[in-house]
Parts: C-alpha cells; sequence; structure tokens
C-alpha cells in the first residue's frame, strides 16, 4: 500500500514516492554498504603464510619444555598432515604430550586450522591458529591467549561451548567461531586416536545446526540501540505497538517534536557459498524516508561465509531495508 503524504500544499503521489525509495535503496549501498564502510562487512583477519618452518614452530609452541624429543607420524587418512609427538627422553619411552592439527569448515569465514597441543590423556594444553578468516575485531579473539586458555585441561573430545552444554564461554558476537574452534580441537583429538590405531577416529558428535542468521551484534529492541539509528538531537526513543518481529521505535527531541524513526529490516539473497541473510537497523525521517546519517547498522554476524559474495550483500541489504520501511506502514 501506498503512503501519501502532506508537505505544505504539496501531494506525495504514489508514483513519485516509489521512485524516491527505488533510489534510496541504490544510493543506500553506496552511503551504508560494502563500498563506502559505513556499515561494510568485516574484513578477514590476516595470518602469515602456513609454510613446514611456521607448523613446526606451532607444534613446538603448544607442548610444555618437558618435551625434549619431538618426531612427526602422519595421519594415515591425510598424509599431508603431520601429528608431532613429544617425549621427555632420547629412547621416546616418556610421552609428555602431542601436537595435532585440527581443522574444520565451519568457521563464519570457512577453514580453521589449528595446532592443538594435548596431554596424553588427551586433555588440551594450548592451540595456535594456523589458517583462517574469522573476522577481524570479533572472530578473530580465538587468537588471544584469554580465549585460549578457556580449553585448557579440558577434555579434547567432548569440548563444547556452554550454549551446547559444554564449558568454553564463547567469543561475545562470535559464537560461530567459537563453535568451530571447539570442532577443530575434537579434530584433532580423533586424529591422534586414529594415528595410535584406537577407534576410526571420527569427531565425536556431529557440528550443531546453525541459525543462518548467525549472531546478533546487538540487541535491537532495546531504546538506547535504537537511539544509535535517530537523528542528532533526538532525545528519547519510544517502541510503537507492532506485531514484527523488531519494534519500530519513534524518536523525539526535547521538546516532544518528532526527530524520525528506527525500523530493523531482514534481506534474504543466495550467493556462491548458500543463502544469505543479513539483518540491519536503519533511520529514517520524521517524514518516514530513509536517512543515512547516522548510516544503517548491521544487527547480525551471518552464519555464512561472506567472501565473494557482494552481489548477494547488495541484493540481502536492499531487500532489508525494504522490509524496514514495510514494517514503518504497518
Amino acid at each position: 500500500m501506498s503512503i501519501q503524504r502532506k508537505s505544505g500544499s504539496r501531494v506525495w503521489k504514489p508514483l513519485f514516492a516509489a521512485v524516491v525509495v527505488a533510489g534510496a535503496v541504490v544510493c543506500g549501498w553506496g552511503a551504508a554498504g560494502n563500498r563506502r564502510g559505513a556499515a561494510r562487512v568485516p574484513d578477514a583477519m590476516k595470518l602469515p603464510p602456513l609454510t613446514p618452518a611456521r607448523v613446526r614452530a606451532a607444534a613446538r609452541a603448544v607442548m610444555p619444555a618437558s618435551a625434549k624429543v619431538v618426531v612427526s607420524r602422519k595421519d594415515p587418512a591425510d598424509a599431508s598432515l603431520n601429528a608431532f609427538f613429544g617425549y621427555a627422553d632420547e629412547a621416546k619411552k616418556q610421552l609428555v604430550a602431542y601436537a595435532v592439527p585440527g581443522l574444520t569448515q565451519k568457521g563464519y569465514g570457512g577453514k580453521i586450522h589449528l595446532m592443538v597441543g594435548l596431554n596424553p590423556d588427551r586433555t588440551v594444553i594450548s592451540y595456535q591458529v594456523l589458517a583462517g578468516r574469522e573476522t577481524r575485531g570479533v572472530g578473530d579473539k580465538l587468537t588471544t591467549p584469554a580465549f585460549i586458555a578457556r580449553f585448557k585441561d579440558l577434555p579434547a573430545a567432548t569440548v563444547a561451548v556452554t550454549k551446547d552444554g559444554g564449558e568454553i564461554d564463547a567469543i561475545t558476537g562470535a559464537t560461530i567461531t567459537s563453535r568451530a574452534v571447539c570442532h577443530a580441537v575434537k579434530d584433532a583429538c580423533a586424529r591422534i586416536d586414529r594415528i595410535e590405531g584406537k577407534g576410526t577416529g571420527a569427531t565425536s558428535a556431529p557440528a550443531p545446526a546453525v541459525n543462518p542468521e548467525g549472531e546478533l551484534l546487538f540487541d535491537p529492541t532495546q531504546p538506547e540501540e535504537a537511539l544509535k539509528a535517530l537523528p542528532k538531537g533526538t532525545a528519547t526513543a519510544t517502541a510503537l505497538p507492532g506485531k514484527g518481529r523488531f519494534p519500530v521505535f519513534e524518536g523525539k527531541d526535547a521538546a516532544g517534536k518528532t526527530t524520525g524513526y528506527a525500523a530493523v529490516g531482514t534481506g534474504k539473497a543466495t550467493g556462491p557459498h548458500g543463502d544469505l541473510v543479513i539483518i540491519y537497523q536503519f533511520g529514517f525521517t520524521a517524514r518516514r524516508a530513509p536517512s543515512f546519517n547516522p548510516p544503517p547498522r548491521m544487527v547480525n554476524q551471518p552464519a555464512i561465509e561472506m567472501t565473494d559474495m557482494e552481489n548477494a550483500q547488495r541484493t540481502a541489504y536492499n531487500a532489508a531495508l525494504m522490509d524496514a520501511l514495510s514494517q514503518l506502514r504497518r
């Protein structure tokens, strides 16, 4: 249904309004999308090239100093991967630790490759990240000592985030990454079992189902978050009655005059890696026209890898804007 709105003696006709909205969609991508960085898709973290020397250094780093002698053994299921056995003596009779590759494709950016240090009882010592494309500033916290320390002394075969019944507190805004690290640690445990001939070496449990929307980066139902999408000078944000998943907020200045609206829209598109779901919070003027000052904010961190997904991102962004507009009209 089209909206007609009077301004003085002028009337916004349905066709003209449609042109304004369509223009806002196209311009919105340039103002808030990937190309100019106002609400750009996060960049991937950067890691040094994966070389044999770096792999060996990582293996040493995740084993204790008591591992005086280190020898490698190939994975019978993948000859390109070596596990490292650390011994306390030259005779190789006292096993101290393992350093084992752990891989998963379940990361937010796709593949994550770890070198996992394990005690002989398969509890975790530590790990280092050899490869990955997790989000800089969010998912890249998998490399921090504080997060790595959460795995220390836990059984590698059953490690899991708290949302899945485990003991690992997930990285804020990066549960997908946190789950992926758990999966890679399990893979390392399964790999050493396979190398030593203990069982099939299959990962102990399947990866949990992933919500395509991923994780919310903030709660768009809170007035303080809505204020960040409303024009400068807005003093209050009040949720309007409605049936949508996320409320529409009306902003008012100190004198009680409406300054604009904040609404959330969800957009979907299919790209080379599957279905992409993006949620944005948009600001609108008092006349309910799209406003890009302040710029729209991405509400979620999608579950799908977004590399080479620019066209899908643009389509999903435009769909999210149209969905937010529809929320205003209800």
